[in-house]
């Protein structure tokens, strides 16, 4: 095997596949490489629920053999993945990092049948915040992920094992979950590039619900290109270059949010960088009335609620301390106050999109605050501010990227760039050229 495959390091999908091709090593080696890894972290990572050793294995022959035959099936053909334990796996138990869920789906989510379609490979299942309903990643069952980037801060939730599969190197990709930031948060605080698609853009079936309203299915991983790889198999996304409406950027400011001053000099000296590279930065201010938080938290209760009633008046014990509070807040939402907040967002949406108008993406700090330690994420007022970046995109269905942040910014941090919904395309293209202007490497950390 080549001693670059056997690194600890991150590899990115882009250059695994075109390794593959070149038959640099096979779909086995790399199989292989990363079940290790995954095995040696078992402990100090804790990203996995359960690992698929041998249908990994079988999986990745297979996929030699079709290579071998001149027949690969897609780009992603024998490229391993790691999948969030709330996408349904035919024959494998779903947990939801809850103890009141055990499920065991006769069928594969479309996401997977995908997946297995195009010849990629299932390692296993990745933890994550219980029922996918917090920020923080912490669990009261198994005790979460832990960031493998920086130990002593939270790996964010809800899809902290994928982030810490990508981020540790123990798998290339992942799929996650994104309901209000649950792709995007962990993929700041483990420094590597979340992507939540456009709503519906690729299917939620057979993905456990949190707030169907709200949820999508997106990728963590370590580079922009993996993200518009899995885009263009996935949701047939095409790949374009460079973006389209005059490189401008919109800083999307709040007047009434707080930023940490350390994430404000980060942001500011980013776009500094970007603006020297010719970008063009314009500021917009997000529309006024509107409480994303309020507007966001009244609809994900009202859904969480209902998706979760019978857990919560059957089996209360099994669901965790924070989980529990927050149904039991969803059992108290009206339908009107449902109805209004439905309401608001329609207007919201209206006035973001002309916002956007002209512009190749609107920016603002994926988190406003410095990572916070899991004794510290325990606070209500830091499980807000986790969240208070990454909900307004969810509830517009727009799509939404992290990318890591500059290492001269507080480690870490994270820029967030994000569009109108059916943008997908443009926003991948605007992400990759803002990700080679700030030319940011992974931290070392990571890499050990």
């Amino acid at each position: 095997m080549s001693d670059a495959l056997d690194r600890p390091a991150p590899h990115t999908l882009h250059d695994l596949s075109d390794d593959l091709a070149a038959n640099r090593y096979s779909a086995v080696d790399v199989v292989d490489h990363f079940l290790r890894r995954i095995d040696d972290t078992a402990d100090s990572i804790r990203a996995f629920v359960e690992v698929f050793h041998d249908s990994a294995r079988r999986q990745a022959k297979e996929s030699d053999e079709r290579r071998l035959a001149g027949r690969p099936r897609s780009e992603i053909d024998g490229i391993p993945f790691a999948v969030k334990d709330i996408i349904g796996i035919a024959g494998q138990r779903m947990y939801a990092g809850s103890g009141a869920v055990d499920i065991v789906p006769t069928s594969d989510a479309p996401v997977i049948a995908q997946l297995r379609a195009a010849g990629g490979i299932i390692l296993g299942t990745t933890r994550m915040h219980e029922l996918a309903y917090g920020p923080s990643g912490l669990n009261d069952f198994d005790g979460g992920a832990y960031n493998p980037c920086y130990p002593e801060i939270i790996p964010g939730g809800s899809s902290s094992g994928s982030a810490a599969a990508v981020a540790g190197g123990l798998s290339p990709i992942a799929f996650g979950s994104d309901t209000g930031g649950s792709i995007r948060a962990p993929a700041s605080l483990c420094q590597i590039v979340g992507f939540k698609p456009s709503y519906g853009l690729l299917s939620t079936e057979g993905v456990h619900p949190t707030a169907p309203t709200l949820d999508h299915v997106g990728f963590l991983a370590a580079s922009v290109d993996d993200v518009r790889i899995a885009m263009r198999v996935f949701g047939d996304v095409p790949i374009i270059d460079g973006p389209g409406r005059g490189r401008r950027l919109a800083v999307f400011d709040e007047p009434d949010l707080t930023v940490d001053p350390a994430i404000a000099t980060a942001l500011r000296r980013a776009l500094d960088t970007l603006s020297n590279c010719g970008w063009r930065i314009e500021a917009v201010t997000a529309p006024s009335g509107f409480d994303v938080m309020d507007v966001s938290s009244t609809i994900m209760a009202y859904e969480a609620y209902r998706v979760n009633r019978e857990r919560l008046e059957t089996v209360p014990e099994r669901l965790g301390a924070d989980v529990r509070e927050r149904l039991q807040d969803g059992s108290r939402v009206t339908s009107g106050q449902y109805e209004r907040a439905l309401h608001e967002v329609d207007r919201v949406r209206t006035e973001v999109g002309v916002l956007a108008e002209g512009y190749d993406a609107l920016v603002n700090p994926t988190i406003p605050i410095t990572g916070p330690t899991r004794e510290d994420a325990v606070r209500e007022d830091v499980r807000r501010m986790l969240m208070r970046n990454t909900r307004l995109q969810n509830l517009l269905g727009a799509p939404a990227i992290s990318l890591p942040g500059a290492e001269d910014g507080p480690a870490p941090w994270g820029i967030q760039l994000f569009s109108v919904r059916g943008r997908d395309t443009e926003l991948l293209a605007t992400a990759a050229a803002v990700a080679a202007g700030l030319a940011t490497p992974r931290p070392t950390q990571c890499m050990t």
